[in-house]
């Protein structure tokens, strides 16, 4: 299932490479040469915004997946999601 606009939480750019590894992932953004590791939280956020998956479906996933409560998968969602944007390797 894919997101409508009013729950879209941002597409992988295309300039970035990925390399599902273990639980973790590793990214290559070819605008800048940079190399990206993340841990198994942010590799499964990143999954999910391959999917196209909006943010009540991530939340409740990181819910079930991590043991945590709706709060608290929101709130590590909207930090994953802005380090993401910030870095160039997710578009709105």
């Amino acid at each position: 299932m894919t997101a409508d606009a009013s729950d879209a939480i941002g597409t992988p750019s295309p300039d970035v490479l990925v390399a599902h590894l273990s639980g973790e992932a590793v990214l290559l953004n070819l605008s800048d040469k940079r190399y990206y590791r993340l841990n198994e939280s942010a590799a499964f956020i990143w999954k999910a915004l391959e999917r196209g998956e909006g943010r009540d479906q991530v939340v409740s996933s990181i819910v079930k997946e991590y043991d945590v409560d709706e709060e608290t998968a929101s709130a590590q969602l909207d930090v994953v999601i802005l380090d993401f944007v910030n870095k160039g390797l997710v578009g709105q």
